[in-house]
């Protein structure tokens, strides 16, 4: 889009001089916040992630029993409801169950109904970050998303992602996000940005089920788990989800989603050739919209307070289900069992260790790490990290929060895009390696 040459937007007022400050602070907070890496006790950590360490070994106890409160109050809420559907009644059953389990755990400090001590443990991290790390997230949230940041990355930065991954520019924030924050972090902003119409449906949809990669800690621990370089895992984990998101952009069901936003809003999406950071600070300072930053704080920590509330019953009958699942050796032999045969007409190494660790990546990643046998080639271990961390779509993930708040993504394009990704990494993979094999030959 050609650059706007209307005299108002050419300097910048003297009125508008205060906002330019907000924009610089408020941003610049954000992004140290969120991305700036500190070294702490001889570790490299984000602030975001000391802060709600901070929080999590002071309050635990108290931050369970304010989530017993609140879910508590959501089930009379729904049963004072006059009118039930199947699906209200399904909730109101599945936050009885979760109470019980969360009151067993803040009396006895240990997760009854449950077999698996890895999974338990995978659990207890998943529910503190929806419990603890989302609504403390929350909190610095509107200083990224508010005050300038999105409308920099979209005039920058654009042309650039239209062109090759059909997407505005403020979707390298929603993937910084996923890649060095946290998922539902990202989820949340996403369901925000779609719900306010600062984003696309069929970017929504896109970056719910492609864009979350495992974050950057986690890909650590992936890598000293299964003895991989970290900088080697990096690479190729980065270098597949982008070659992996060039295509399915281009594909069904994303190419074939409807490109209009869920409301109207003053948000502009424009890019330029020339001066682009002036020409997309002139462009927020025209269209900004006069927030409260305190009653906007307020409003996004209430609304995740709402969403963990929602999501965390579902999550721990999610986990319930998977126990249980997994006790059967033979039902993820026979869910992995067409993905295998691929993978033994491709001739990989090991296909029934890398069939069983997606399918269990399919319930949830870091179990499928963790109980991989490390005894299989480099190759296999490679290929089984690189497809757990950017699948991007578990039941204990996404799934649960697009069956709450995002459920215009049905159920079949979920399939669809899954099945789609781990071909196409698959193959993405196999060529390398192949390659790999001629070369050093």
């Amino acid at each position: 889009m050609d650059d706007i040459k209307s005299k108002k937007t050419n300097d910048i007022r003297g009125d508008d001089f205060s906002e330019l400050v907000k924009l610089i602070i408020f941003s610049g907070i954000g992004v140290c916040v969120f991305f700036l890496p500190l070294i702490i006790n001889r570790q490299v950590v984000f602030p975001i992630f000391f802060i709600t360490d901070l929080v999590y070994l002071k309050y635990e106890q108290f931050v369970y029993v304010c989530m017993i409160v609140f879910i508590s109050l959501l089930c009379i809420k729904e049963i004072g409801k006059k009118e039930k559907s199947i699906f209200d009644k399904i909730d109101i059953v599945l936050k009885f169950v979760s109470l019980l389990i969360l009151i067993i755990l803040t009396t006895k400090n240990e997760f009854i109904f449950f077999k698996d001590d890895n999974l338990i443990q995978i659990m207890k991290e998943s529910i503190f970050k929806i419990m603890i790390f989302l609504p403390i997230s929350s909190i610095f949230l509107p200083l990224l998303l508010d005050y300038g940041l999105l409308y920099i990355l979209d005039c920058c930065f654009g042309r650039f992602t239209k062109k090759f991954f059909r997407t505005s520019g403020k979707n390298i924030l929603i993937f910084a996000l996923f890649f060095f924050v946290d998922g539902f972090v990202g989820f949340y902003v996403v369901y925000k940005l779609y719900k306010e119409g600062k984003l696309r449906k069929n970017e929504a949809l896109l970056d719910i089920l492609n864009y979350p990669v495992l974050h950057i800690s986690i890909a650590t621990y992936i890598a000293s788990r299964l003895k991989i370089n970290f900088i080697l895992l990096i690479i190729s984990y980065l270098f597949v989800f982008l070659v992996t998101s060039l295509i399915l952009c281009r594909i069904y069901p994303i190419k074939n989603s409807e490109k209009t936003f869920f409301v109207k809003n003053k948000f502009k999406e424009k890019s330029y050739k020339k001066n682009k950071l002036k020409m997309s600070i002139l462009l927020y300072l025209e269209n900004r919209e006069k927030k409260n930053l305190f009653k906007n704080i307020l409003n996004c920590f209430n609304e995740t307070i709402n969403i963990a509330s929602n999501i965390i019953p579902i999550l721990l009958i999610m986990f319930l289900l998977i126990d249980i699942i997994i006790r059967s050796s033979n039902i993820i032999s026979i869910l992995g069992s067409l993905y295998e045969v691929i993978l033994i007409k491709l001739k990989m190494p090991y296909p029934d260790y890398i069939s069983k660790s997606i399918v269990l990546g399919f319930f949830n990643q870091i179990y499928a790490v963790e109980v991989l046998n490390n005894g299989i080639t480099f190759i296999s271990r490679l290929t089984i990290a690189i497809i757990i961390i950017c699948q991007g779509i578990s039941l204990t993930t996404n799934i649960i929060f697009i069956r709450v708040y995002m459920r215009f993504i049905d159920y079949k394009n979920i399939l669809v895009v899954y099945l789609e990704k781990i071909l196409i990494m698959t193959f993405i993979i196999f060529l390398i390696y192949y390659f790999y094999l001629g070369f050093s030959a």
